[in-house]
């Protein structure tokens, strides 16, 4: 049987959803990150094809079994009588670099390419997807500030324009990662002498069971690097905000800032400086609301006077799925 396949790659997670040819959505999962900057390409292929297959795995076997080829198809694993007669992968960072090839790479590999059609089978990157489903409008920019950073958007024109999304090394600035990195420095600092006291040397290692501060090194560097590791230590320095600690406070208006300059950068490119355009947020970060999320608000106000802020709705793997319908027209 046909399906579509819509699938949202990020830096902490691989959500996937299968849908029938007229867009319902039949089946759903969820794996670990499939950016192979942040987990290797070996172990991003192994998450996407997790996801992918359990996914495959809930498709009620009623939708395709009840055919006149049941006898046929009953002897068969339910993944064999499955075929996506389109496809979008949104993955982070896929436009940075060799990210293209990589990408194709890991989404054609040995047991999933057999599943795919190639001539309908779309890989880009996630602000894509997320920009999709997130505003019908003809303006409209997309700010990423989850495990990762990335800002892209569209005029009316299709002309479309971009800002950081280079990575944790090279431009991750406004994410999570960079938030958790800017708070173990700030944990060392005050350890030193060398900075403030701050909260967060108490909340951070109460979130990660350690006992003191020197057993930080082992945590930071013991192991496989893993940028969600460290992303997810931004929930902790908003929480520890929120209790008043300055330190914490800072960092995310730091971080904040950045995401600004971001959207501001992109919606000059745009020429929507006294345009009516939709902003959308994505990402953990917006959950901080008093300390991040009203700060970036403010703060484009005074920039865009017509900007509308949207928060996304619907599901990234939602607008996968739309574009994967949008190229069976091609």
């Amino acid at each position: 049987m046909n399906y579509l396949l819509g699938v949202d790659g990020g830096g902490s997670k691989t959500a996937v959803q299968i849908a029938d040819t007229s867009g319902k959505v039949i089946s759903r999962a969820v794996s670990g990150s499939s950016s192979y900057k942040s987990v290797g390409i070996n172990r991003a292929i192994g998450n996407l094809n997790t996801a992918v297959f359990d996914a495959i795995k809930k498709v009620p076997k009623d939708i395709y079994l009840n055919t006149a080829v049941f006898d046929a198809i009953k002897k068969l694993k339910i993944s064999r009588s499955i075929y996506f007669i389109s496809s979008c992968f949104g993955f982070a960072g896929h436009d940075a670099g060799e990210g293209p090839k990589i990408y194709k790479k890991i989404v054609f590999n040995k047991k999933l390419r057999n599943y795919l059609n190639p001539r309908r089978t779309i890989i880009c990157n996630d602000t894509r997807i997320g920009l999709k489903i997130g505003s019908e409008s003809k303006n409209k920019i997309i700010i990423i500030a989850g495990a990762g950073s990335n800002c892209f958007g569209i005029n009316e024109d299709g002309k479309e324009a971009g800002a950081s999304g280079w990575d944790f090394i090279l431009s991750d600035e406004g994410s999570g990662y960079s938030v958790g990195l800017k708070a173990l420095k700030a944990i060392m600092k005050a350890y030193d002498g060398r900075g403030e006291k701050t909260l967060l040397s108490k909340t951070i290692l109460e979130k990660l069971g350690l006992n003191e501060i020197p057993d930080l090194i082992k945590w930071a560097y013991g192991g496989l690097f893993s940028k969600d590791k460290i992303s997810r230590l931004a929930e902790t320095v908003g929480n520890t905000a929120k209790m008043g600690d300055k330190v914490s406070i800072d960092i995310l208006a730091e971080e904040a800032e950045e995401d600004v300059i971001s959207v501001i950068t992109v919606a000059n490119k745009l020429g929507f400086k006294d345009k009516d355009f939709d902003l959308i947020f994505v990402g953990s970060l917006f959950k901080c609301e008093e300390y991040f999320k009203n700060i970036l608000i403010s703060r484009l106000r005074e920039n865009f006077p017509k900007i509308t802020f949207l928060p996304l709705v619907g599901n990234p793997t939602g607008g996968a799925i739309r574009m994967a319908i949008e190229r069976l027209k091609d």
